[in-house]
């Protein structure tokens, strides 16, 4: 009985050794291709008329000052057409009272479009304003960003050129990241995302997922799609999914960039990241089937599919954390193992590369300095494998959680940590067994295990706040 409960820890075990070796290798194919592949001048389209446009911010009990700039940035857009600003509050009495008053000072171009219950959470506000606006075009912004003059000018003009895009889709920036340790580790792993990632699917052509923020939709894509639907905490990457898979395209901007507020502390951004985890797990339950069905090509759907399969790579941590060091101990590495014993050595190099690369695109004459975002953003996931798993494994067995909003304004949640430090005492003990027990070839990467998960237990408790900075400038571009 214990060889084959054994055997099946190895099994597990190497599957999410080879996953995460896998995903750190899809990290480095994708720097490769951004390299390699000449940027796409996005299509525009200046004529007049200018169609219309309805600006979306969605909003829950947010701060007053927090929603008034966000107002203030959407009406700021110099936009030739038609903008209408809709606020779509689901806050309680009091603060949508707030938010009342602040949208009846800056009339007629703000409208504010309550609802009594958060039936669909964001999805359910982006629908519920659609249904009032005439706009064909519709962009979104959440509360915590703010749009430069000239970004939905520039995103418009290259939906009106391109009459079968579905989406634009701005990078995100983090004026102030470097401010904090957890500024850092945030802005590294985004930077990755928006300059890397999408970039590279971009110049490759390839289907792009929406970021849920700082980007424009036409509207038939949207109703050709299906709307918007509340299936999933994902509703953004399941619906550009399925407007893709029905024919529609996507493109991203990538020298327009839409400065954005990181999450305060470390409470929020486990929520934040735990939502995205699980939001992304349920759009692999529900729409992988739909993605290989589509006439997309091939190598389309392996990119979207690859990046659904990051919603499981911080559970894979987890469980390659848990049984390293009884594998390690026991000697029983198996087949699946081995390989990604072999594997991740290159995978990490691989996605050490891959952060570089978006630190040269993002920062061009000053990357050097920024190289210490690099290990911060490494060894940051642990401190992000307990709330992410148990996200996924809720949305694997089916279990429905309300939207998490991200909290704002830097209010400071009430953060345990008893899993965290479950964990590094875990792992200290481990380190020690190994060591009492001479099993050196596993002692290396238990000491690693040892100090990252000692580390998270402290900054769940200890890390300090990242401090708010406005953008100083109205307009942010990346220098890629």
């Amino acid at each position: 009985m214990l060889d084959v409960l054994m055997g099946l820890a190895g099994v597990l075990y190497g599957a999410a050794g080879l996953l995460l070796a896998g995903l750190g290798l899809h990290a480095l194919l994708l720097a490769a291709l951004r390299t390699a592949r000449p940027r796409r001048m996005l299509p525009s389209d200046d004529a007049a008329p200018w169609p219309a446009v309805v600006v979306q911010i969605p909003v829950y009990d947010e701060p007053p000052a927090l929603v008034a700039r966000a107002l203030d940035a959407a009406l700021a857009a110099d936009y030739p057409g038609r903008v209408e600003v809709q606020l779509l509050d689901d806050s309680p009495p009091a603060a949508r009272r707030a938010n009342a008053a602040l949208c009846a000072e800056r009339r007629p171009g703000v409208r504010h479009l309550p609802r009594d219950a958060r039936e669909g959470y964001k999805a359910g506000a982006l629908a519920h304003g659609l249904a009032l606006a005439d706009a064909p075009l519709v962009a979104i912004f959440d509360v915590d960003f703010r749009p430069p003059p000239d970004a939905l000018r520039c995103l418009v003009a290259a939906l009106r050129a391109d009459p079968g895009l579905a989406f634009v889709q701005a990078r995100w920036a983090h004026p102030g990241a470097d401010r904090t340790l957890l500024g850092r580790a945030q802005a590294a792993v985004l930077d990755l995302h928006f300059a890397v990632e999408q970039t590279a699917r971009d110049r490759a052509g390839l289907a792009l997922p929406f970021n849920g923020s700082g980007g424009v939709w036409r509207r038939a894509a949207i109703d050709a799609a299906g709307g918007w639907r509340a299936d999933t905490l994902a509703e953004d990457a399941d619906l550009a999914l399925r407007a893709q898979a029905a024919g529609w395209r996507a493109r991203l901007a990538e020298d327009i960039a839409v400065p954005a507020d990181l999450p305060a502390t470390v409470g929020s951004w486990r929520r934040q990241q735990a939502r995205w985890a699980k939001g992304l797990a349920e759009v692999a339950l529900l729409r992988l089937g739909t993605l290989w069905r589509s006439g997309l090509p091939v190598r389309s759907k392996l990119s979207l599919t690859g990046h659904l399969a990051l919603s499981l790579s911080l559970p894979a941590l987890l469980v390659v954390m848990l049984l390293h060091p009884v594998m390690a101990a026991l000697g029983w590495i198996g087949a699946g193992a081995a390989v990604a014993t072999v594997l991740g050595p290159v995978a990490l190099a691989g996605l050490v590369g891959a952060h570089v690369v978006a630190l040269r695109a993002v920062h061009p004459s000053s990357w050097r300095r920024r190289l210490s975002r690099v290990p911060t953003a490494l060894v940051a996931p642990v401190v992000l494998v307990v709330p992410a798993a148990r996200a996924v494994v809720e949305a694997v067995f089916g279990r429905k959680t309300p939207f998490a909003r991200t909290p704002k304004g830097g209010a400071r949640e009430d953060e345990a940590g008893r899993a965290e430090i479950a964990l590094a005492l875990y792992s200290v003990v481990g380190l020690v067994g190994l060591v009492m027990l001479g099993a050196w070839g596993g002692v290396v990467f238990q000491s690693l295990l040892a100090i990252g998960t000692t580390g998270a237990a402290w900054s769940v408790r200890r890390m300090p706040e990242v401090e708010e900075v406005v953008a100083t400038v109205p307009t942010v571009r990346a220098a890629a």
